[in-house]
């Protein structure tokens, strides 16, 4: 089996992937930005070319998944020295320590935009208008990937996952922090029976973060991995869910605590539906959407549960 090297393996996307890869025989080496004591991961800022370099020579991968991002950050500088020099670093690293390799770039969703509703759901084919800073950096980070694995001629794939949930979900998206106001408000004193939530109509394509792993797997395994040309695909379900609808279904799990609308805010990413079409994908690969967000809901409240 192959030699995967999956960069910010600590992160939440990146231990699903890590698991995904393990369960099916690929000999895995972790990596990650921070100083790790364990031994477990080796060293891999993807804003330091040298340390890149070091990494992608150390491990001679034959895939290498990136799933480093700034998603936590607004600034548009770290953004960019993230996504688009990172992606740089990377590629060129690998132009020079493992010119054969598959490389598997995570994008994302934002990339597109605001676009018109009637082509929800979204495919690859659709002219990206980014409505976010991160959606305008993810978008120069594939553009670079295509130009540079033109001129390269490397081995690379960019994939857009929709809205990403499931057990580890980081408390920055919507459905971890509801999940954590809930468990706070059931042990209140008195205890809540209601609860505020914004945008309620809104809508997103809610994809399990497993589910990500065995698509990003399927496209390693199978997908188009042809020199000189960086294709993309969705990762995504093609149903609409809205807010609303996913925080009933939290209240459920909170023992019947019951949502109601609380008005329009700016969203982070500026938009207000959004889903996305996986033929392309699925066509490629075979690859299908197998866990429904109510299960990846029921293991992320799950998951949340304190220890006793």
């Amino acid at each position: 089996m192959p030699r995967a090297l999956v960069i910010a393996a600590n992160s939440f996307i990146g231990r699903h992937i890590c698991n995904e890869l393990e369960a099916h025989h690929v000999q895995v080496v972790r990596a990650r930005r921070a100083p790790d004591n364990s031994n477990q991961f080796i060293a891999c800022d993807l804003t330091n070319a040298a340390e890149v370099s070091h990494a992608i020579e150390r491990s001679q991968p034959e895939w290498i998944i990136q799933c480093g991002a700034a998603t936590a950050s607004r600034d548009a500088r770290e953004l960019y020295q993230t996504h688009v020099f990172g992606t740089l670093n990377l590629l060129e690293a690998v132009a020079m320590h493992a010119a054969d390799a598959r490389v598997l770039l995570m994008g994302s969703a934002a990339e597109y935009g605001s676009l018109p509703l009637e082509w929800l759901p979204l495919t690859e084919d659709r002219l990206p208008n980014p409505s976010s800073v991160f959606g305008a950096s993810k978008l120069a980070q594939t553009q670079l990937a295509q130009a540079l694995a033109a001129e390269k001629q490397l081995r690379v794939v960019s994939v857009r996952p929709f809205n990403v949930i499931g057990p580890g979900l980081p408390d920055i998206y919507f459905a971890a922090s509801l999940a954590k106001r809930l468990i706070a408000a059931r042990a209140s004193q008195p205890a809540t029976t209601e609860f505020d939530v914004t945008n309620a109509t809104a809508t997103r394509d809610f994809v399990d973060a497993r589910d990500v792993a065995s698509a990003c797997l399927a496209l390693l395994e199978r997908g188009p991995f042809s020199p000189g040309r960086s294709e993309v695909f969705n990762i995504s379900t093609a149903q609409e869910t809205t807010l609303l609808d996913m925080a009933k279904h939290l209240g459920r799990l909170a023992g019947g605590l019951k949502p109601r609308a609380a008005g329009e805010h700016q969203s982070r990413g500026g938009i207000t539906r959004s889903a996305g079409n996986f033929q392309k994908l699925h066509q490629a690969t075979g690859w299908q959407p197998s866990i429904p967000w109510q299960d990846s809901l029921r293991d992320l409240w799950t998951a949340l549960q304190p220890t006793t």
